[in-house]
């Protein structure tokens, strides 16, 4: 498979309708990964042939659009707390590794780390990057968004847009299992959501909830750290999805049945030949 570059558009000069040049960082990247003219290599969704290959740049011919690979049935957002430090950044990694295609962070009362509004775009340039590095190692072909830092009210209202949002709280007794294969299905639109390092505070936690396509799960009998319980979650929630699990009991239904005749042919042969031991 060819490698993937995801190339900024205003780092994409078109020279006529399927020549381009490719400027900037990615340039530099084929660069350094010693591509050679005739090399077919997939720049955003498309597959293309180098032309030209110098330092700076790199002009290339489309010839068609890349096969979507890596992308998850479900359509998962996550809203995830401000987490402190590189737990940020590694859950947003992740996140996009499993097959989220939104991340929302957002801000509650004990999120931890105080930030300025005027810092919001650097931070959302930096998650950005993370996302389009994660993309490339996985080898994901679809857009993967990272929205707006929202506030606790304004996340509220962005949940309401979902037809179910999954609530992964600590004080609920319902089965995250449960509550997938009774009330979703991969054609729904499904948010998850994370909160801080410190939890929700109650108040918080009712207004989630007391939303009508709202549901509120437990995932482990043990407190679980926000990125932990962030990963553990959207991992669980797009496995059902996808319907891994139907795909496992039927293989186990086929194999117990394999078992079972393989016993009734093994049981049959033995008698018979203690009958014909007995004749003889």
């Amino acid at each position: 498979m060819a490698r993937r570059f995801i190339v900024e558009s205003n780092d994409i000069k078109k020279e006529s309708d399927n020549v381009c040049v490719i400027c900037g960082t990615e340039a530099h990247h084929i660069n350094v990964l010693r591509h050679k003219i005739g090399d077919n290599i997939i720049i955003n969704k498309y597959i293309c042939e180098i032309l030209d290959i110098k330092k700076d740049f790199v002009k290339v011919k489309i010839k068609e659009d890349a096969k979507s690979f890596g992308e998850a049935k479900a359509d998962l957002t996550l809203f995830i707390a401000y987490l402190k430090g590189e737990k940020m950044d590694f859950v947003i990694q992740k996140a996009v590794e499993l097959g989220v295609k939104q991340i929302v962070p957002f801000f509650s009362k004990n999120v931890v780390v105080k930030l300025d509004k005027k810092d919001y775009p650097k931070k959302l340039q930096k998650f950005s990057k993370i996302v389009d590095e994660a993309c490339k190692q996985c080898g994901r072909t679809d857009n993967v968004n990272i929205e707006n830092i929202l506030t606790f009210d304004e996340m509220i209202k962005q949940l309401k847009n979902y037809d179910t949002n999954i609530f992964a709280y600590e004080k609920s007794h319902n089965s995250l299992k449960e509550v997938l294969r009774e009330k979703c299905d991969s054609k729904m639109k499904i948010s998850c959501i994370i909160g801080p390092e410190g939890g929700f505070m109650e108040k918080e936690a009712e207004i989630i909830t007391s939303l009508k396509n709202t549901e509120q799960v437990s995932i482990s009998t043990r407190i679980l750290r926000a990125e932990t319980a962030a990963i553990s979650t959207c991992t669980i929630i797009l496995y059902e999805m996808e319907g891994w699990w139907k795909k496992s009991l039927f293989f186990f239904i086929w194999f117990k049945n394999i078992e079972y005749f393989c016993r009734i042919w093994y049981t049959k042969n033995i008698l018979w030949t203690v009958y014909i031991w007995n004749r003889v």
